[in-house]
């Protein structure tokens, strides 16, 4: 094992360790005194920041369809309960999910010509759990791509749909681990984020016990051997995966007069391709201009205005220049193959290292003689 980095893999390992870490659980809350715990390692302040929110859960469901025997199917973070229901299936749209994926969205019929659930089919890769942005009162289920013809032939059938789901939502907490690193100079300072929650069926390995530990080198990096030419806030956000909701709640009191830039990392997979999300043009440009000065082999591919789907939008929507890097890894995203394994490990060590020739390169920390 590199040495080097030892810190790195050992708080990586611990923290998929927790299992799944949904916002308001009981894995989510332990992690977060873990991570404060390292926080407080590596920066002068280190707290936990707590806020009320409604806690979406689950305890299983069901959906069967005549003449497609073992659908896959998984429910929507934030979908309604239904003791039971069934009925036909009807194409009636589409379901829009993070402004970014445009998915094929049908409606359950019962005898009575109610819509008594929902059934959206992914449009690239298998059943995996994702944010409803519907207002869920029904049970909405996800099936992959490759289950996108069965439930076509279902709906043309009129073939007999059935199903089940247990959720419930109640008064929780979500939780976000704050450390700051001080700066030379006073004034605006620059976040640098990752989240550690997770959707319902996965320790989140990649995404984003991977990200969390990554953030926390970066900071130990930073208090041992830089200069800081700004404030710099380190923060580990819980609920990402619900609609962003640590970060939102962490970003409502900053501004463009508060937060300079906002630095987000969120899943670091096994592909040797990176992806920028940066805005506004005039930052992805000088992003740009410094990872050409990059060692590390690797693609990048810039996506400008950064899509909404991660942590940076809570910053980049108050108008604060945001970048978000991710290496990612859509074969295991929010699905149970999402484990600990060796094969991360050195696209974390990338990332530590492009991070810190970002920072340096814009002036935001240099090296301590």
């Amino acid at each position: 094992m590199d040495q080097e980095f030892m810190q790195m893999h050992e708080n990586w390992k611990h923290i998929v360790g927790f299992g799944p870490r949904m916002m308001g659980s009981d894995a989510a809350k332990a992690c977060s005194r873990f991570l404060e715990a390292e926080m407080a390692k590596i920066t002068f302040r280190a707290f936990t920041e707590s806020y009320d929110v409604e806690v979406w859960e689950q305890d299983g469901w069901q959906l069967s369809v005549e003449g497609a025997e073992g659908l896959k199917s998984c429910l929507f973070l934030d979908s309604g309960a239904s003791a039971g229901f069934e009925g036909t299936l009807e194409w009636l749209g589409k379901n829009r999910l993070w402004n970014m994926y445009s998915w094929d969205r049908y409606g359950v019929t019962d005898r009575e010509g109610k819509t008594a659930a929902y059934v959206t089919v992914r449009g690239n890769g298998e059943a995996i759990p994702q944010m409803l942005f519907t207002g869920g009162d029904l049970p909405h289920y996800l099936v992959g791509l490759e289950e996108g013809e069965r439930i076509r032939n279902a709906a043309e059938r009129k073939a007999k749909v059935a199903g089940w789901a247990k959720t419930r939502r109640q008064p929780g907490k979500c939780r976000n681990v704050v450390g700051s690193l001080e700066g030379v100079r006073n004034g605006k300072k620059i976040v640098i984020c990752g989240h550690y929650d997770t959707v319902y069926n996965t320790p989140g390995a990649y995404d984003n016990a991977a990200g969390a530990a990554v953030v926390l080198e970066i900071g130990r990096r930073l208090k041992k051997d830089y200069q800081l030419n700004a404030p710099i806030e380190l923060l580990l956000t819980d609920g990402e995966e619900f609609d962003l909701a640590g970060a939102r709640n962490r970003a409502e009191k900053e501004s463009k007069d508060t937060v300079s830039m906002n630095l987000c990392i969120d899943g670091v997979g096994r592909e040797k391709v990176m992806e920028v999300w940066s805005g506004p043009e005039s930052f992805e440009r000088r992003i740009g201009e410094i990872l050409k000065g990059k060692k590390d082999e690797f693609e990048t591919i810039f996506l400008c205005p950064p899509p909404p789907g991660s942590d940076q939008e809570a910053y980049y929507a108050k108008g604060i220049p945001s970048c978000m890097l991710t290496f990612n890894d859509q074969g295991i995203l929010h699905s149970p193959k999402d484990v600990y394994s060796l094969d991360k490990l050195e696209n974390m060590k990338v990332m530590v290292r492009t991070v810190m020739l970002l920072l340096e390169g814009l002036k935001i920390a240099e090296k301590k003689r």
